[in-house]
């Protein structure tokens, strides 16, 4: 009922010294926890970046100059070690064979005459020439012993005597190199004779196979199995000794290049085992060589790491390959999952602790090292303590939560 007092009308109404109903309280927040357990080190894994690359690449050229007269293969050709490429004009070069290839018979021709020695033929027309001059000495002697005795009684003039003397001096002359010719030929040919000829033959022997070795110079041929990546000529054209035709890639196997730094490069041997990863597929490749010493622009060592045929089948050259070493570093801390973090200010982070009255409150840690769903990190936390997984950015200091029963779990 209302009352009317100086204009103003008051109502009273029957609940007016009633208390006010308080809301309702609010119920604990499940949250999901983690028990700490303080580790004593921590195994890190980095992962670094290198390329694939073929393990043998070569820039094919021919040693000699000339023009070429025939192309075999094109870009994008798969050829085997031993396939012929490409071929120079020889014309010039068969024909300084062939030359000597004559030349080399006849003085071979030679060399077996001498070591067969003088025919029997021509020692006998030696002995007969012999004789002949015998016979002709006789005669120029009994011609000489005549006119000396005509000089006595002055029937004939010195110069007639002094042409008897001469003509039986010529004729012994002549009779003395004729046995000498056939002692020559009944003792054969001599060794020097032989060696010389020799000689002369070896050193056509020689040129013979240097010419051929220029003729096979004129084939270019692929010195192992792989594609043709690059043709810089076509038919026609005349080089000079070295330059390339043709850029020769083997595919399989494959390497792959690392630059590490050195402390990571250090910690491997050949013949370790380590997972290469290229576009999402990992394979084993092998480490077969470490550079001893460091890129002068990177500061790191480069590692190699061999891939079989059949591990390196279907990448290619040049494809960026990922790989993961892990190490073992002594750092005191605690494992945590990501989802625990809240990023704070000057560089920290943050996790949320349940105390023994189920009330949070805020801790700060640092990271020490982050791995895609966990990070290892260091703070004011102790072992055994709880720390709340997720859900991280609904919580407030002195928060009232309720642990989930089956979340608790050891990091």
């Amino acid at each position: 009922m209302g009352m009317l007092v100086g204009g103003v009308l008051y109502w009273n109404y029957p609940f007016a010294n009633a208390q006010p109903m308080s809301a309702p309280e609010a119920q604990p927040m499940p949250v999901e926890v983690v028990t700490l357990e303080s580790q004593g080190s921590y195994a890190a894994q980095r992962t670094y970046t290198g390329v694939l690359v073929a393990a043998k690449t070569s820039e094919l050229s021919f040693e000699l100059p000339g023009k070429i007269t025939q192309l075999s293969v094109d870009e994008g050709d798969h050829v085997q070690a031993g396939d012929q490429l490409a071929v120079l004009d020889d014309r010039h070069l068969s024909a300084r064979i062939a030359q000597t290839k004559a030349e080399h018979a006849q003085q071979l021709a030679i060399l077996e005459e001498l070591k067969a020695g003088p025919r029997e033929e021509v020692i006998a027309a030696a002995e007969a020439e012999v004789r002949q001059l015998h016979a002709e000495l006789q005669l120029q002697q009994a011609n000489k012993k005549r006119r000396e005795q005509l000089i006595e009684r002055s029937a004939i003039s010195r110069e007639t005597l002094e042409d008897a003397v001469f003509g039986a001096e010529a004729a012994q002359g002549r009779l003395d190199a004729a046995k000498s010719r056939l002692e020559e030929l009944r003792q054969g040919t001599r060794v020097e004779q032989i060696d010389a000829q020799q000689a002369r033959v070896a050193g056509l022997e020689a040129q013979l196979v240097d010419l051929q070795h220029e003729q096979e110079d004129t084939r270019l041929v692929a010195p192992f199995s792989g594609t043709i990546a690059r043709r810089n000529f076509d038919e026609g054209a005349v080089i000079t000794a070295g330059q390339a035709v043709f850029r020769l890639v083997q595919h399989e196997p494959l390497e792959a290049w690392f630059g590490l730094p050195p402390e990571a490069a250090t910690s491997l041997s050949a013949g370790d085992v380590l997972p290469v990863t290229v576009d999402d597929q990992t394979r084993q490749a092998k480490v077969t060589g470490i550079v001893p010493e460091l890129d002068t622009i990177t500061r790191t060592q480069t590692v190699v790491l061999s891939l079989d045929a059949n591990t390196s089948r279907g990448w290619v050259p040049a494809q960026v390959a990922r790989v993961s070493l892990a190490s073992e570093r002594n750092e005191e801390g605690f494992w945590l999952p990501n989802s625990a973090l809240l990023q704070g200010s000057r560089g920290l982070w943050s996790v949320y602790v349940v105390e023994e009255d189920h009330r949070v409150q805020r801790r700060e840690v640092e990271i020490i090292y982050s791995e895609s769903e966990r990070s290892f990190v260091r703070g004011t936390l102790s072992s055994g303590e709880r720390v709340i997984a997720s859900g991280v950015n609904r919580l407030v200091p002195d928060m009232h939560v309720r642990i989930h029963p089956t979340s608790e779990s050891e990091n």
